[in-house]
């Protein structure tokens, strides 16, 4: 199990010493959210951190092919990758705040699934049809890895079946879990690849503390934020068929705004939250309560906890490095 870190492009000070922190105790990966109406720029915020660390990788914690066209993607993944040689992943999906704060909506699945075998194909120098031209990124060569983001059962089963790691966005509940991880592996045995070569990441909170209560608050956006993703499956796919460890959720929410309080713990968007559905989606509380969690997710087959967000939050990484990061090599999948 590798822990990976989610930041926002904002403050840069701040940014960089979030990320430089989260390369020294040990975090894995850090991932960018790309949201040009929200935040600043998530490329010019990778660029300086890929320079101001040593290992940890780097990529978009998601880009989308509608507010970026998916040829100046690849030659940003490619410039990147070619600078700082094995620390960058590119994430692509459907688009979340970057296109519906502009009141539209995300790109169907069937572009998606259109854009990311070219994505591949370009960033590796080799050309691909665009619109009947042939087309190709001369000076490019370079292999990265490609993560797609995944809540519903369609866009589970695209993303085994086209990415290198899947991230999917379902809460923690190991009965959440293992029903995206089947779609996922559905959608890799259907398009011919082995299941066990595509890597499982969860998208989560967590926060380590004695008090209960605090964690629970620090993680409070993560299931409000993760409610609009379910509803939105809910409502385009009647027969979904997620577990009823995901639908509680909506039942329970108020609508959701991304300019008012997007990502505030505080807001009273999440007045609704208990405790119980708090600990679907989020890794919270003493440091042995947050390791049996991780030990029931790496149990599924999950080789990733992608933790969000981290700008500023030196001590808790910090905290994290000392209490849970040693006891990762102890779990096994």
């Amino acid at each position: 199990m590798k822990l990976g870190a989610h930041f926002l492009p904002e403050d840069l000070p701040v940014f960089l010493e979030s990320v430089r922190t989260a390369d020294e105790v040990g975090y894995e990966r850090a991932w960018l959210v790309d949201g040009q109406m929200l935040w600043q720029d998530v490329y010019v915020y990778m660029a300086h951190g890929l320079a101001a660390t040593e290992r940890i990788t780097f990529g978009p914690g998601v880009t989308n092919p509608l507010t970026r066209h998916f040829t100046v993607t690849a030659s940003v993944a490619a410039t990147l990758a070619d600078l700082h040689p094995g620390r960058v992943i590119l994430g692509i999906g459907r688009g979340d705040n970057a296109v519906r704060t502009l009141g539209l909506q995300p790109v169907p699945t069937r572009r998606l699934a259109d854009v990311v075998p070219k994505l591949r194909e370009l960033v590796a120098g080799r050309p691909v049809d665009f619109g009947g031209t042939e087309v190709r990124i001369r000076w490019a060569d370079e292999r990265v890895l490609i993560m797609m983001p995944a809540t519903g059962p369609k866009n589970l089963r695209v993303a085994g079946a086209l990415a290198d790691i899947v991230m999917v966005y379902v809460g923690v509940n190991p009965v959440s879990v293992r029903w995206a991880i089947e779609h996922v592996r559905a959608g890799a045995d259907e398009a011919g690849r082995d299941p066990d070569g595509v890597e499982i990441a969860v998208l989560c909170a967590m926060w380590v503390s004695e008090d209960q209560e605090e964690a629970w608050n620090a993680c409070r956006w993560a299931p409000a934020a993760c409610a609009n993703h379910i509803a939105d499956v809910a409502r385009r796919n009647p027969e979904h068929g997620m577990p009823v460890e995901m639908t509680r959720l909506v039942a329970a929410r108020d609508d959701y705004d991304y300019y008012a309080g997007h990502l505030d713990s505080k807001a009273e968007h999440t007045a609704y939250l208990t405790g119980e559905l708090i600990d679907d989606f989020a890794v919270a509380g003493p440091a042995a309560r947050c390791l049996e969690k991780i030990r029931a997710l790496t149990d599924l087959g999950v080789s990733e906890l992608s933790t969000a967000y981290l700008n500023g939050e030196v001590e808790q990484m910090r905290r994290v490095g000392r209490e849970i990061m040693p006891a990762l090599d102890r779990l096994t999948t």
